[in-house]
């Protein structure tokens, strides 16, 4: 008598391995959508080079006695964080839910977080290569400024980017379409970054200018991050300000996963 084999069932794939395949997926995709993130990557640096050029030699209180180079240049290290999660991270997730692909990979017992995940992950290394081309282009040019506090910086950071990498995500679960993420991240990402740290100092801007700015997600993070590097204020209250933000986002994304969850 022949003997019957069983079919052997396949092992069932860990969340953890299905999060690193996807990543790794995501991150090949990624050089088919390069204009976002062309934009991304050389905006923060060419602006950070002219600031910090022109405001060279100014340490007025405008600046917080700081030299306005030292001033841009600390800054600065924040603003590829809200390029990057306003411009391409809405606009891949959109794309995704545009095409059906979030729909089809659920049907296929794909859990949308795992791709939400990814982008996420993918992005955040994006965040951190914008940020140290920051660095590597001023250091030559401008030299970089002693770090006072360098946990601070990180952690700052740290905070800052999962802060807008969640309003990243609201925004691209908010949307129908790629190319309306990419026009709501750009009007959002323009005032965020004149107002919020990239643009004039806060000394020079009017009161109602001012409020508007720290009204704004990214202006505690560039204020933490710049006061940990420079040592020219306490933390504390940036910190809970961005706490703030990454709450009500992460409010905000559950809210509209359960919304679309219902589509």
């Amino acid at each position: 008598m022949t003997a019957v084999t069983r079919p052997t069932a396949s092992r069932p794939v860990s969340p953890l391995r299905a999060l690193l395949t996807m990543t790794g997926m995501e991150a090949r995709l990624l050089t088919r959508e390069w204009a976002p993130m062309l934009f991304a990557f050389v905006f923060p640096p060419m602006m950070m080079l002219v600031l910090a050029g022109v405001f060279a030699s100014d340490n007025g209180p405008e600046f917080l006695g700081l030299n306005g180079t030292d001033y841009y240049i600390a800054a600065y290290l924040a603003v590829p964080i809200s390029a990057m999660t306003l411009i391409g991270l809405p606009v891949a997730l959109a794309g995704y839910r545009e095409r059906g692909v979030l729909r089809r990979l659920s049907a296929s017992g794909q859990s949308q977080l795992t791709v939400i995940g990814a982008q996420v992950l993918v992005t955040a290394l994006l965040v951190v290569l914008g940020a140290g081309l920051v660095l590597a282009v001023a250091a030559p040019v401008y030299g970089l400024p002693p770090v006072d506090d360098l946990a601070g910086v990180v952690g700052a950071f740290a905070l800052g980017a999962g802060m807008l990498l969640t309003l990243g995500v609201a925004l691209g679960l908010a949307v129908g379409t790629a190319r309306s993420a990419q026009a709501l991240g750009l009007l959002l990402f323009m005032p965020m970054w004149l107002l919020g740290g990239g643009g004039p100092p806060p000394g020079v801007m009017t009161g109602p200018m001012q409020t508007i700015a720290d009204f704004l997600p990214l202006t505690p993070v560039t204020t933490a991050v710049r006061d940990a590097w420079l040592g020219s204020g306490d933390l504390g209250e940036p910190l809970l300000l961005t706490a703030a933000w990454l709450a009500g986002g992460l409010v905000l994304v559950a809210a509209l996963r359960r919304r679309r969850a219902r589509e």
